[in-house]
């Protein structure tokens, strides 16, 4: 029992951790967005892209890029979520169950997806940030932090079965006199 409270407690603290992250996460990147491409010093924010890019862009541009440019906060923001969901289980003292399984799956399929959700921000980015140009500027990037999160999400998902194994011997324990 107090292994129970001892997770119980802890899922309530990392709770509010991540719903800080959830919603900071969007508003942080949409600053670093709008005042990356907007202002012309580069001093206090540098934005990076796969191709070049003329900074500072125009509004128009700049507002039409803004949803291609957080694609992959989305992802984040949907991992989160997950772990927010999983975490909330936790909180109430549901530790091996189906719902938890569910939550991990979905957090690391989100996890693998990431690298390919990246590379397709890429591609639309640069396709908008083109428009009105001579030449058409996309570029895929692969980050080592993408290959890092890649990687961990295959390792979550493995987990994710022993859970559902873990889940299926418990019920089994439980009905065994």
């Amino acid at each position: 029992m107090q292994d129970q409270h001892a997770i119980q407690k802890l899922s309530k603290k990392l709770l509010i951790l991540l719903w800080v992250i959830l919603i900071t996460a969007p508003l942080y990147d949409s600053v670093m967005w709008i005042y990356g491409t907007m202002v012309e010093s580069g001093d206090a924010i540098s934005i990076s892209f796969a191709y070049p890019v003329n900074l500072p862009l125009t509004p128009a541009k700049m507002l039409m890029g803004y949803p291609f440019a957080l694609l992959p906060t989305f992802a984040y923001m949907a991992i989160i979520w997950q772990l927010v969901r999983l975490f909330r289980l936790y909180r109430v003292g549901k530790v091996f169950t189906l719902g938890n399984v569910s939550c991990l799956k979905k957090t690391a399929n989100l996890m693998i997806a990431l690298p390919v959700i990246g590379a397709l921000s890429d591609l639309l980015l640069g396709a908008v940030l083109s428009i009105g140009e001579e030449v058409l500027n996309t570029g895929l990037y692969f980050s080592d932090n993408e290959l890092t999160i890649f990687i961990i999400g295959i390792m979550v998902r493995a987990i994710s079965h022993v859970m559902a194994l873990a889940k299926d011997m418990k019920e089994e324990n439980e009905l065994t006199i």
